[in-house]
């Protein structure tokens, strides 16, 4: 006898209580714990981008945790939202942040990739606003999915007020989707250029009769070839989170992110561009040195927990703990040298197995909410931040290391060399605590004054590539403060500063680590809000001045025989200007755009540093939805980038290798087929555009292409 399952609600509860039933076996892995996530019942003041369909939000806490809105933010702040990261099918952390203005993704290898802001490396990351690492240095290793985030803000410049880490590029926080009340389901199906295929599910429902427990699961799969020879990647994504209300004042939430990137045929170090003699050299866009046997596995687990209590005097105290282990494991085939032309010759093999492993423990408790003063009401922050982490590198070298290579079209079948015995490359520790608060002053209806400040403890010590490195810091304070002037009830005016100080991992040319990053960071400009606030303008003028900015010398080989990059600090100042636009222009009409100008990276005796950042950035993404067409709506994204150049060293002197402006357009359309079925197509480098995918380490003479043109098409089904 089959049994008589009544009513839709009975059914959704069934589904979603077998689903996370499931979630622990699908996520779980030797070397993993499963993470699972809760979201709070009450009101929540930053309302999911999901919900409003929006490509701008009310308000972020990105910046102080205050909760504010984009036009009291005293610092520019950009966000990418759920409807645009859907309607441009935008499926990777390195896609999504091209859309955001002056960001510059320098995807340097296909599996290693860096990001750049206002001229600088972008090395603070959070999720749901608690630090969490990328890596030591920034660089991103695998293929971040954007399946399990609401959106993405950006806040450019530093931040050393919540991370005690002042860099003056950006910070990145990663908003997590969150569970709903109310059953609702979405299973995207979708089919591209080079065999790409992906699936896609998000089921979220309440879990009990009151709906006072909550649960959400996103799993998402993509199995995919590539325009470059032998490269292919395989993505699996596993989220789930529940929320429970404990009391009308008090929620939890637990949850874990699993993530496993897996990629053969991965380029380690790219293209030499020059011939021998200092001529340039011509590739088509699917070269690459990677043999068939060269792979790189990355593992990603996350889980957290939180807590949050609301007091009846609209205060709210909230604790937040992480856990993140990240792995990465493969053999490589780095290839240098320059050929001849006359003879094919001058290439040499490098092999290396490099695998790593980081964890980080993140322990964070604040308390916001208003106070009274002088007959008016004001905000205030106080909270504390604790972070562990552990960084190990372990390499094992090839037997054919300095054996010259036929021919540059051999190296698809180079053989599998030998390897040696492991040997451990470094061993790093660092314990951070920083303690912060501020306050947002409202001494008038049309001002508003924010002062913080914070305390950060830092000790790194281990072995770093043979040599032992040690750094340490005690009650090292970075001010902040900002003001915003409301002109009329459209337009503002605000100025921030803040201080900018990093503990740095990068090694100089004695085989230690640099001094910390030290500076100040200024900021100026012009907010407003149009459309009954639906549409958000900036202006913003910058500077920043640094010591001990971390600029690249050139590779050394380390005493256990690792290449690695050498760095130098230098003193740099950075100074431009920005424009940034979103929201919806009219009922029909959402926008993204803006443009920024560097206008100057100078280094110790005033020059010009880092030219391989473009001086200008520009992006425009519109999506309109046809009138007479209801069902149908169109759109595009267009970025361009002015030129850059590097200096290669080849033969004991410079050779100038030149990237002239280019710039990038995708087209969207998506035709709503009822009120269950959608059905889109994506268009990816519509001009079929060839550049090269970053400049970053193009002075040690190498990169790759970038990807041409490209298609994706997908089925949706929402319930």
């Amino acid at each position: 006898m089959q049994p008589i399952i009544r009513g839709k609600a009975t059914r959704h509860k069934i589904i979603v209580a077998a689903v996370f039933a499931v979630l622990p076996h699908l996520a779980y892995t030797e070397e993993e714990l499963p993470e699972v996530e809760v979201t709070s019942n009450a009101v929540q003041p930053d309302q999911p981008s999901e919900k409003t369909k929006s490509y701008t939000v009310k308000s972020t806490s990105t910046a102080t945790r205050l909760d504010t809105s984009m036009r009291e933010t005293p610092q520019s702040i950009s966000v990418i939202t759920r409807q645009q990261l859907d309607d441009f099918r935008i499926l990777s952390v390195n896609d999504a942040l091209s859309y955001a203005t002056g960001i510059k993704v320098e995807q340097f290898e296909t599996d290693r990739s860096e990001y750049k802001a206002r001229g600088l490396n972008i090395t603070n990351f959070q999720i749901d606003g608690l630090n969490s690492p990328i890596s030591f240095s920034g660089t991103n290793y695998g293929d971040l999915d954007v399946a399990v985030y609401d959106r993405i803000e950006v806040l450019r410049g530093a931040n050393g007020l919540l991370t005690g880490i002042g860099n003056p590029s950006a910070t990145i926080n990663f908003v997590r989707k969150r569970p709903t009340k109310e059953f609702q389901a979405k299973v995207d199906v979708s089919a591209g250029s080079w065999d790409n295929r992906r699936l896609d599910a998000d089921v979220s429902s309440a879990l009990n009769a009151d709906g006072s427990v909550r649960g959400r699961l996103v799993a998402a799969h993509q199995d995919r070839n590539s325009y470059l020879d032998r490269y292919s990647t395989k993505r699996n994504v596993i989220y789930g989170v529940i929320e429970a209300d404990v009391t009308d004042n008090t929620n939890v939430a637990i949850g874990h992110t699993y993530q496993q990137n897996d990629s053969s045929g991965n380029n380690f170090g790219s293209l030499a561009l020059l011939y021998a003699d200092g001529s340039k050299r011509h590739y088509k866009v699917s070269d690459s040195t990677a043999p068939d046997w060269s792979y790189r596995n990355v593992g990603t687990n996350i889980s957290f927990a939180e807590l949050t209590h609301y007091f009846n005097n609209d205060w709210k105290v909230k604790g937040q703990l992480t856990h993140k282990e990240t792995t990465s494991k493969g053999p490589h085939h780095y290839v240098y040298g320059n050929e001849s032309r006359a003879t094919g010759l001058g290439l040499f093999s490098y092999p290396v197995v490099y695998d790593f492993a980081t964890k980080d423990h993140v322990a964070d408790i604040y308390a916001n909410g208003p106070f009274e003063f002088a007959g008016r009401k004001h905000e205030l922050v106080v909270g504390a931040t604790w972070n562990k982490s552990y960084m190990k590198e372990y390499s094992r070298a090839g037997n054919t290391i300095g054996n010259p290579i036929n021919s540059f079209d051999s190296l698809g079948d180079f053989p599998l060399p030998t390897f040696g015995p492991e040997s451990k490359s470094s061993d790093y520790q660092s314990t951070t605590t920083n303690i912060y608060t501020a306050a947002k002053f409202n001494p008038t209806d049309t001002l508003k004054v924010t002062v913080g400040g914070s305390l950060l403890n830092y000790e790194l010590e281990g072995i770093g590539y043979g040599i032992l490195q040690e750094a340490k810091e005690r009650n090292k304070f970075t001010p902040y403060i900002g003001a915003v002037y409301d002109l009329n009830e459209t337009h503002s005016v605000y100025a921030s500063y803040t201080g900018i100080y990093r503990p740095q991992v990068e090694l100089g040319s004695d085989g230690k680590t640099l001094a910390p990053l030290k500076g100040k960071n200024y900021e100026a400009g012009v907010k407003s809000e149009w459309m009954n606030k639906k549409l958000n303008t900036s202006f913003a003028l910058f500077k920043s001045e640094q010591e001990n900015q971390a600029q690249a010398i050139g590779t050394v080989i380390d005493p256990l025989g690792n290449l690695i990059t050498s760095y130098e600090g230098i003193k740099a100042t950075t100074k431009g200007y920005e424009f940034d636009v979103s929201g919806e222009m009219s009922d029909h009409l959402n926008i993204n755009a803006g443009y920024t100008r560097l206008m100057s990276i100078k280094g110790n005796q005033d020059e010009n540093v880092n030219p391989f950042i473009p001086r200008h950035l520009v992006h425009v993404t519109t999506v309109y939805q046809i009138p007479q067409i209801q069902q149908l709506k169109v759109g595009a994204s267009i970025n361009w980038q002015s030129d850059t150049h590097v200096d290669i060293a080849l033969g004991g002197r410079d050779v100038r290798y030149k990237q002239e402006s280019y710039a990038t357009l995708n087209l969207m359309a998506n035709y709503q087929i009822d009120e269950h079925w959608n059905a889109a197509l994506n268009l990816y480098n519509v001009t079929d555009e060839k550049y090269l995918s970053s400049m970053r380490y193009a002075y040690a003479g190498q990169a790759f292409y970038a990807a041409p043109f490209s298609g994706l098409a997908t089925l949706t089904w929402k319930y």
